[in-house]
């Protein structure tokens, strides 16, 4: 499976899908598992687990419609997942974009793994227009970068930190759409469950019955 840590724009990638991956499987990985089995790998230059992750140098001087998505059939068509870089001495709470901006929502979150913290997210909401008068849209990214105390002791030099600081894992997703799933989901949830219900009542009322 090619590696990623040649960093080539996404759009020339080419590398073929998995075909060992199981009818209905989505790659949807937890925190943990997006900091530790690709991110961390992936600045270390290992081979990752799957290669469902593109590389953008810059995301965040794109705008939210220009970022591909839907570009592997195992991807929800609104998320995309990304490895990109930031400047890291830049301590920004928004970040333009060609014709918006991202900004920052909330502090800084820790991501942890068993009783370890691993890694830390910022998310990021696109707003169309200038700041700090810009209208907030459906699109949103969750950045992950990694905790040094990931990386082997015998491999956390002074270019490993700096690599560490620069380079991020990111995941977008449009939030509207996201929640309309969750919406349905739980409709479908509650009908399974009214079904199981009616179900049980029948066939305690035939028991019953027939006592």
């Amino acid at each position: 499976m090619a590696l990623l840590n040649n960093m080539k724009d996404s759009s020339s990638s080419s590398n073929p899908e998995p075909d060992f991956l199981p009818i209905g499987y989505r790659f949807s990985p937890s925190p943990a598992q997006f900091v530790k089995l690709f991110l961390c790998n992936w600045i270390l230059s290992r081979q990752l687990p799957l290669n469902h992750i593109k590389y953008i140098k810059h995301l965040f001087e794109l705008d939210a419609d220009q970022v591909p998505k839907g570009q592997s059939k195992y991807i929800c068509e609104d998320e995309a997942f990304y490895f990109t870089e930031i400047n890291p001495n830049e301590k920004l709470s928004i970040r333009t974009a060609k014709n918006g901006y991202w900004k920052t929502d909330g502090e800084e979150e820790e991501v942890i793994h068993g009783n370890n913290i691993v890694g830390f997210k910022t998310t990021w909401n696109f707003f169309w227009g200038r700041a700090p008068n810009g209208e907030i849209s459906h699109w949103r990214i969750e950045e992950y970068r990694l905790h040094p105390s990931v990386i082997p002791a015998d491999e956390l030099s002074n270019s490993m930190m700096e690599k560490i600081g620069r380079c991020v894992a990111c995941k977008i997703k449009n939030v509207e759409k996201e929640e309309e799933a969750y919406r349905f989901s739980m409709m479908e949830t509650q009908t399974e469950s009214d079904e199981m219900l009616e179900s049980s009542e029948s066939d305690y009322d035939e028991n019953i019955g027939g006592n």
